[in-house]
């Protein structure tokens, strides 16, 4: 059988089944979708069928409708709403493809149109629905998720997410009054971790400090435990903590959130936050308490030192950044530049012509700030002995530091440059690590106040990046010229060469909103990918680790442009260029692949939900219900261990789950 439809569809797209002599079904292929010309729906039309057993005469006298097609709908996920059981009158739900005439919907727990709510269709991407009289959003009086499990806007029952148990469209909590109680989230309240109060705000306190128990999402107890209640309102209550206690402990997890799941204002807990996850509501993020490690001995010299390194705890980078102080005083950005490898070290990087201090003596760190705002309980810290610099020669001969020279351990895109005064025509040079000339390099030009070296093929400028020292300078036959002591001056910094591992991991063209590509040799100061077909305007960096970096889709982009994957096979995306600060690395031949773009699954809906936030996986709720534990925005687990604050019990109201042991 041979078949034309109106709109046109491809054969590619669908299956023709004869079921008898005057039935035939026509099935459609995974992942196509059939032709849509209007959002209002189209009517699909088949205009010719022809048999080939009968010729090719078409047995159709005319184009008959065998079908209307109307748009997917699609419904917002709204666990982040907070309704009332029946103090809320109306709500709304987002999606798309609603349609007034024809609306049913079918929830978890069940609720009767024109019995328990009203419907009113206002759009097709807005529905709103109004509570009748005496009923109540949720038809089982308890507090929780309400879930749309499936909708029928004209072509059957569809469920919406159904590994999940459908779409949570809000969160039902029981009626202010003696029972209720709201908490605001506060995620951009910075505390570190001993700072000494904290502040909860919301509504239907008790004014009685006593009356007031919390039930927390990590292991901190109150009445004295480890804070106690020492100002109630109906709007706020202020927390003390105890001396010795932190908000959250196990520093590798922070900074990170300090999470409120439920308040017992007098008469039974009340989960202040969604209850599916048990994410509760963020009222604090809290840092480490930072601290500095006193090295007093560590010497650097004025200007020929390039690097002090500076370790202690609490250190952060990224979205929050490290802050410090010092005495006599220095200038990010003007006099250092600084790296933060991680929470116990950091790597301060004297600019070129600066000083590490006007005079010789201790230098201090005064201050920190690590996201938090100024540490108030640091105390000033000897970092290192500021020593005078070597002597000039007296020939002359002096060396430049010139530690903003960039280049890779083995890419030739730049030459290095060294330079100073009085050099000689055919100098002798020592290096550390040591480098030989003739065999690592050659000095392909060399002149009183420059000499310019050629790495070698094959060779390395370090085998390892970081700094390279230039310690000694010979001309004939006269003695080695010592630089900064024996110390050494730095001339290049080195990077190692970046490198980018092959991968083929599946992703969706615009529903999968992160691309990880691991490699080696990434800059935590930016590091730049030429990708291909992706443009660089299609997407943003989102984060950089030395072997990772995540990519970010913007809104409304695609990982491919649309006429490469209008056929519907996959598309590799190949990293063809990468600069980690001294240049463009091409790639060899075509580039590395490191993913595979699929279209988008039709019909499907990718919601980047609350639960599963930043883990890279488009969260359409197919982990199912056996799921044992939610992913963490910061990087932690919650379990699944109680209904909503049921738990193992403790003193007062139940463990939460302990995720700072």
């Amino acid at each position: 059988l041979n078949l034309q439809f109106v709109p046109t569809m491809p054969k590619t797209d669908y299956k023709v089944q004869v079921l008898s002599d005057d039935a035939l079904a026509i099935n459609l292929v995974a992942g196509k979708s059939w032709p849509l010309a209007s959002d209002e729906g189209t009517d699909l039309y088949l205009s010719s069928l022809i048999d080939d057993r009968k010729g090719n005469m078409n047995q159709l006298e005319s184009p008959t409708v065998i079908a209307r097609v109307i748009p997917t709908p699609t419904v917002m996920h709204g666990g982040e709403k907070v309704i009332y059981m029946t103090g809320t009158t109306r709500f709304n739900i987002n999606g798309t493809g609603f349609r007034a005439k024809t609306m049913e919907l079918i929830f978890d727990p069940p609720l009767e149109k024109d019995v328990d709510y009203m419907l009113n269709t206002r759009s097709s991407t807005h529905m709103q629905l109004m509570l009748r009289s005496g009923r109540k959003w949720r038809s089982d009086g308890e507090p929780g998720p309400l879930k749309l499990r499936r909708i029928d806007t004209g072509a059957g029952d569809l469920r919406i997410d159904a590994k999940y148990g459908g779409v949570t469209v809000a969160e039902v909590q029981v009626d202010l009054g003696a029972h209720g109680v709201t908490v605001e989230s506060a995620a951009d309240h910075k505390l570190y971790q001993g700072d000494p109060e904290l502040t909860v705000r919301g509504s239907g306190f008790n004014n009685t400090i006593s009356l007031n128990t919390l039930k927390w999402g990590n292991s901190l107890r109150g009445k004295g435990v480890n804070y106690t209640i020492t100002k109630a309102s109906g709007s706020a209550l202020t927390l003390s903590l105890k001396p010795g206690s932190v908000w959250r402990s196990n520093p590798a997890n922070l900074p990170g959130p300090l999470k409120l799941l439920a308040v017992n204002a007098g008469v039974g807990l009340v989960p202040v936050g969604p209850t599916e996850a048990k994410k509760g509501r963020t009222v604090a993020t809290i840092f480490e308490d930072p601290a500095i490690t006193a090295n007093p001995q560590q010497t650097v010299y004025q200007t020929h030192t390039h690097e002090l390194w500076v370790t202690g705890r609490g250190f952060t980078r990224g979205a929050y950044g490290t802050k410090l102080d010092f005495d006599p005083p220095l200038q990010v950005g003007i006099d250092y530049v600084m790296m933060v490898f991680n929470r116990t070290h950091l790597l301060i990087s004297l600019l070129d012509g600066r000083k590490w201090a006007p005079n010789t003596g201790i230098l201090r760190v005064v201050g920190v700030d690590t996201g938090a705002g100024a540490f108030k309980r640091f105390q000033p810290v000897a970092v290192a002995h500021v020593a005078s610099d070597a002597d000039d020669h007296p020939s002359g001969l002096t060396v430049a530091r010139t530690a903003s020279q960039i280049l890779y351990q083995t890419a030739a895109i730049r030459k290095l440059e060294i330079q100073g005064s009085s050099f000689c025509q055919g100098p002798s040079l020592t290096f550390q690590p040591p480098l030989t000339d003739g065999v690592d390099y050659s000095i392909t030009r060399a002149t009183s106040e420059k000499l310019s070296l050629t790495l070698k093929s094959h060779k390395k400028w370090r085998y390892e990046a970081g700094p390279l020292y230039l310690t000694s300078i010979q001309c004939g036959s006269d003695a080695p010229v010592e630089l900064a002591y024996g110390q050494g001056i730095v001339v290049a910094t080195v990077l190692a060469d970046p490198t980018i591992e092959a991968s083929e991991r599946k992703i969706y063209a615009t529903h999968t909103k992160r691309l990880i590509v691991q490699g080696s040799g990434f800059s935590l100061d930016g590091t730049e990918l030429t990708l291909r077909p992706t443009s660089r305007s299609s997407y943003e960096v989102e984060s950089v680790e030395m072997a990772e970096m995540v990519l970010i889709l913007k809104e409304g982009k695609s990982w491919a442009p649309a006429k490469t994957k209008d056929d519907g096979k996959p598309v590799s995306i190949y990293v063809t260029k990468i600069d980690t600060g001294a240049g463009e690395v091409v790639m060899e031949d075509d580039g590395a692949i490191v993913a595979r773009v699929f279209p988008d699954p039709s019909g499907a809906v990718c919601d980047d939900s609350c639960e599963w936030a930043l883990d890279g996986v488009c969260d359409d709720g197919s982990a199912g219900e056996d799921r044992e534990v939610f992913d963490d925005d910061y990087g932690g687990v919650f379990g699944d261990d109680d209904d909503y604050y049921g738990g193992d019990g403790d003193d007062y109201y139940g463990d939460g789950g302990d995720d700072d042991d």
